[in-house]
């Protein structure tokens, strides 16, 4: 289990037990986008050149009105110098949430936007292979050509029409060529 994993499954207890998951999970996804990377916020976070009485008190001022839970999940990762993957707790966060409300999230990139036929489609397939309730998250990326590429969870299924070029490609290089029997033909 990664270390992001771990805090997210004890921020996931910690939260449930205080009926507080949903708000947590909005919360920490509001610090979170307002540190992005190279922002002044976070370099001040996560740099040795502040005093971490400072952290502590410009995270508790931040989160001001924020659940506890959340205001203590930052103050944790402060402590131990993980301030900088608030991002992928966050993301493991949310997994962890989806996965305990029955939801699989499905990323479907494509190289337009999907119909509202395929999307549909999509979320009988996985609903059908994993009897749970799929939520699409669309990336239109042109660059695939045509066809679409799905991953859910750590499986990724590339049945884009680049990745087949590239097979193609690929096959076509490593393909035996007899070039004396092509030269007589």
């Amino acid at each position: 289990m990664s270390v992001a994993a771990t805090y997210a499954e004890a921020l996931f207890e910690a939260a449930q037990a205080q009926s507080a998951v949903d708000q947590v999970r909005t919360e920490l996804g509001e610090f979170a986008a307002a540190m992005p990377p190279g922002s002044e916020l976070r370099e001040a976070l996560m740099g040795p050149e502040v005093d971490s009485a400072a952290k502590h008190a410009a995270v508790a001022e931040l989160m001001e009105g924020a659940h506890p839970v959340s205001v203590g999940l930052v103050q944790v990762l402060l402590d131990r110098g993980r301030i900088g993957e608030i991002d992928d707790v966050v993301a493991a966060y949310g997994r962890r949430v989806d996965t305990a409300e029955g939801r699989v999230v499905v990323t479907a990139i494509t190289a337009i936007p999907l119909t509202p036929e395929l999307r549909q489609q999509i979320q009988d397939k996985v609903r059908a292979q994993t009897g749970r309730d799929a939520e699409i998250e669309e990336t239109v990326d042109p660059s695939i050509i045509g066809g679409l590429v799905l991953r859910v969870g750590d499986v990724v299924v590339d049945a884009s029409l680049r990745t087949r070029l590239e097979e193609m490609r690929r096959s076509l290089e490593s393909a035996p060529i007899d070039l004396s029997t092509a030269v007589e033909a």
